[in-house]
């Protein structure tokens, strides 16, 4: 087995890749077949609280190409949460799942096939106007590109604002100009916490974002741009995390 990527425990071969249209969406479907874990929980690398391991949904797993051998292709999917720091300001963030597969192409190279990026909205702490009464202001990571998980293991992100007088299209980051995140596996943090199915939890971190103005914000972005230190630069920023990362061939899907 190949060496692993920091973010989705992907190979680092370069190879012939497939790669399909984007997916992306808000949360998982509640009626979606998943894995039940027990309630077991782990203190993982960044995580001074202990985190629940999650379900792992396997329902955005690709087609894979043809004339390739299913027991040959597995079927990865990564779980991740944690905090993005934007000069000074902590955001909580969560991917509910990142889905890919990877695998043996009919010429014996390595493969790849992205299935889907899906991420929770949740609310900046703070208020951004009115009364302080319950949250006024949400972002969601969107991806704007498909990632090649053979590389560094980075995305690039969108990290989308909603709240009242927003619209719809005000974010930091655009699909020409996104955020680029490449986290790495905080050392001594990996473990294996099953074996069937596999589950791997480490903590992740990148140190080095950018994160530039927002984009499509309209006559609240002067405000927001002060709120979060926009533009600010690598170095002053940083994504802390816990993933957890699990994985099907395809003939046990």
């Amino acid at each position: 087995m190949r060496k692993t990527t920091a973010l989705m425990a992907a190979t680092t071969v370069a190879a012939g890749i497939a790669l399909p249209t984007v997916a992306s969406a808000a949360t998982p479907d509640p009626a979606a077949a998943t894995v039940t874990q027990a309630a077991t929980t782990t203190a993982l690398a960044t995580g001074t609280v202990p985190t629940t391991i999650p379900d792992f949904d396997y329902s955005d797993c690709p087609q894979l190409p043809a004339g390739v051998d299913p027991a040959k292709w597995r079927c990865e999917v990564l779980v991740a949460e944690g905090t993005v720091t934007i000069s000074g300001t902590p955001v909580p963030f969560r991917f509910d799942a990142v889905t890919h597969a990877e695998g043996l192409m009919p010429d014996g190279t390595d493969g790849q096939v992205f299935g889907a990026f899906r991420a929770s909205k949740l609310p900046v702490p703070g208020r951004q106007s009115g009364d302080g009464h319950g949250a006024k202001l949400w972002m969601q990571p969107r991806l704007t590109s498909v990632p090649d998980f053979f590389s560094n293991g980075g995305m690039n992100l969108a990290f989308e604002l909603s709240g009242p007088g927003l619209g719809g299209r005000c974010a930091i980051g655009t699909d020409a100009t996104p955020v680029q995140v490449v986290a790495a596996r905080v050392e001594g943090t990996t473990q294996r916490l099953s074996e069937d199915p596999p589950i791997i939890g480490f903590g992740l971190r990148d140190e080095v974002l950018t994160m530039p103005e927002t984009d499509g914000c309209g006559r609240a972005a002067e405000k927001l741009n002060r709120r979060f230190g926009l533009p600010s630069p690598s170095g002053a920023n940083q994504l802390d995390g816990t993933a957890f990362y699990s994985f099907k061939t395809y003939d046990q899907l």
